[in-house]
This record gives C-alpha cells, sequence and structure tokens, in this order.
C-alpha cells in the first residue's frame, strides 16, 4: 500500500485524518501568503503614489543681461543764487589779426564762492565797448529768464545807455561755442580769435552764467586789442 510505504500506520482514520490537516494547513498557508501580498502592496503603494504627486520645480537658467542692474540716477540739483564768475584765466593784450589763438575759462560759483557742480548752467562771453570804471553793466531779467534767448546778441545798459555786442569774435573749437553748457563741474571756456574788423582800442569781455532762468549772474574784464598793421 502506498501509505506503507512511506511508514504510516495502515489505519484508515488516522490517513483521513492526517489528509485533512494537511489540506488544512495548505489553505492556511495559502491564505497567509494572500494576505501578506495585499498588506505589502498596500504599503508599497502609497509610498509611489506620494512620489508621483511631489512636483520638482522646474530651475529656470540664467541668462547674462536677463535682469537688469539698478541704476541710481541723481537727483537734479535745484539752481541757487550765483555770485559773479570767477575768471581763471584772460589774455588782457589781444592782437586783431584773425590767427592768434586766445583763451578765456571761468568757474561758475555760489554767492558764498563755492564752485557750482552742475550740467544745467548756460556761459556765454561776448565783447563790448569799455565800460567805465565804477559803472554797471546790466541785463535785463526778461532776457535772463528764457535760455533760449541767450543764443542771440545780448544787449546790455550801462548808465541807461545800450551796449550792443561788438561782432568780431570768432571761436575756433567745436565744443565750446560761444553760448554753451559749462561743463558738469561748473568749467567754461572759450576758444577765439579777434578778427581784423575790429578797431583797436580798451574793451570789455563779458562773461554770464545762467542757471536754468532762475538765477544768473556776470561779470567782465578790461582787455586792450591792438590792431595787426
Amino acid at each position: 500500500m502506498q501509505h506503507t510505504a512511506y511508514g504510516q500506520e495502515p489505519s484508515n482514520n488516522l490517513g483521513t485524518q492526517s489528509r485533512t490537516i494537511a489540506i488544512i494547513a495548505l489553505c492556511l498557508f495559502a491564505l497567509a501568503g494572500l494576505i501578506s501580498g495585499f498588506a505589502v502592496g498596500a504599503f508599497v503603494r502609497p509610498s509611489h503614489t506620494q512620489q508621483g504627486n511631489i512636483s520638482t520645480p522646474a530651475l529656470t537658467p540664467k541668462i547674462a543681461g536677463q535682469t537688469p542692474t539698478p541704476t541710481h540716477t541723481p537727483s537734479p540739483q535745484r539752481p541757487v543764487n550765483l555770485g559773479i564768475p570767477s575768471i581763471d584765466h584772460v589774455s588782457y593784450s589781444e592782437v586783431a589779426d584773425g590767427t592768434t589763438t586766445y583763451t578765456l575759462s571761468s568757474q561758475v560759483i555760489t554767492r558764498s564762492g563755492a564752485p557750482v557742480h552742475a550740467p544745467d548752467v548756460t556761459c556765454k562771453i561776448w565783447l563790448v565797448q569799455q565800460i567805465p570804471d565804477g559803472a554797471m553793466f546790466d541785463i535785463s531779467t526778461q532776457v535772463l529768464k528764457d535760455v533760449s534767448n541767450l543764443q542771440n546778441p545780448i544787449v546790455g545798459t550801462v548808465k541807461n545807455q545800450p551796449y550792443v555786442e561788438v561782432p568780431g569774435l570768432t571761436f575756433t573749437d567745436a565744443n565750446s561755442p560761444q553760448t554753451h553748457l559749462c561743463t558738469s563741474k561748473g568749467k567754461g571756456t572759450w576758444t577765439y580769435q579777434v578778427t581784423p574788423s575790429v578797431p583797436a582800442g580798451v574793451y570789455d569781455l563779458v562773461i554770464l552764467n545762467d542757471w536754468s532762468g532762475v538765477h544768473y549772474n556776470w561779470s567782465w574784464v578790461q582787455i586792450s586789442i591792438q590792431s595787426s598793421h
């Protein structure tokens, strides 16, 4: 018999009972495996699902020049009362030959004598007949308040008499014409020649500083012009 061959007792009851127990054990083992599989899946799946829901922020590459560098724009300086222009250099004796070059330079200053550093001060120079000693050379405020007028010849007055501009200065530097904005440091510089049309005599060079038509001041310096003949 098969059961005897496996060394089992030749009892039918015992064999049946053993098979029943074995079948039940196998069922329980299979059921335990199935339950274990479900349990493992239950623990593992949420982990994968949660990982899939996490969004990784995209990295934006930095491009050179993409973000503008903040620049500081200085606030414009408000005009203040000006002192008479400080003359740094002048040729007191000049020749009306149309070839000799002369230079006059001046500095814009406040009434206290401090240099003015502003980019919007207009500087102008022109030639007039000799201003008598002790006399005042006046300019109309209507002219001074409109900066656009400064390009035109300016007629001043001395003792209520008109003093017109004497033509005859040729400005040789294109960067510093007769009327121009002073440098940001308040410097006004003119390079010019005296044409032969100017008669020999004593004259005055008038230097004007006009700060946006709000504040202005001027001065003059006496020069002697000689004929080239």
